[in-house]
């Protein structure tokens, strides 16, 4: 079953969730399990476009996507 993209119709690949107390978000691969309180489920193009706010750190935890932010990097 295809899984959409929360912004397009496209398919979404990546699963996009935040933890407010310590500023990250994270990229992660799409298990195809998860449900609307896991996080944002973004298509490749979305999740390529992703852009954390000011002062936070993204961790890219997906496993056959190039890596667009690696951990530590940071604004």
């Amino acid at each position: 079953m295809m899984v959409p993209c929360i912004r397009c119709t496209g398919r979404a690949t990546t699963v996009l969730t935040y933890d407010h107390k310590i500023a990250e978000a994270y990229l992660d691969d799409v298990r195809g399990d998860e449900r609307v309180y896991d996080g944002m489920l973004l298509c490749e193009t979305h999740a390529g476009r992703f852009s954390a706010p000011r002062g936070w750190e993204t961790i890219d935890r997906r496993g056959d996507t190039p890596r667009l932010f690696t951990e530590g990097s940071r604004d």
